[in-house]
């Protein structure tokens, strides 16, 4: 679980938003997570999955302050620079975690699986075909 991930010290990770000192500026945090919303769009099935088990919710809610609302009603909280820069902090740690969860279902997947073939999709889960992800530069099995 989290404790073993981060008993292995993978969580390390330090976004360029992350300056030395001082407090992350909530604009550039915003596009950084833009961004990483997109690259989450790139495996919708993996991160799908992620996104919708309850018991990561912890790892998404730091997101989601810096998420553009459609809500005309809404509303934010007094406190929400202060909300937000926790939620800066936090993304680093969330960002990998999840990522390794991701790592880790992906790979339980494979295994499940004896073998990819060429024209298969990758099981990286980039959306490309093998041959032209992962399996690029391996020999042909003829």
């Amino acid at each position: 679980g989290f404790k073993q991930i981060e008993a292995k010290k993978v969580a390390d990770y330090r976004p360029p938003y992350l300056a030395a000192s001082g407090k992350p500026n909530h604009d550039v945090v915003r596009t950084w997570v833009r961004g990483f919303g997109k690259a989450m769009a790139l495996a919708p099935e993996r991160w799908g999955s992620l996104a919708e088990d309850e018991r990561l919710q912890p790892l998404l809610t730091p997101f989601i302050g810096f998420m553009d609302v459609e809500d005309p009603d809404f509303e934010p909280a007094d406190n929400i620079d202060e909300l937000l820069d926790e939620a800066a902090t936090a993304i680093p740690r969330a960002t990998i975690i999840l990522h390794k969860i991701a790592q880790f279902s992906t790979a339980s997947a494979v295994r499940r699986r004896s073998k990819t073939g060429r024209n298969d999709p990758c099981p990286c889960g980039s959306g490309r075909k093998y041959k032209r992800c992962c399996g690029a530069g391996q020999p042909s099995p003829n």
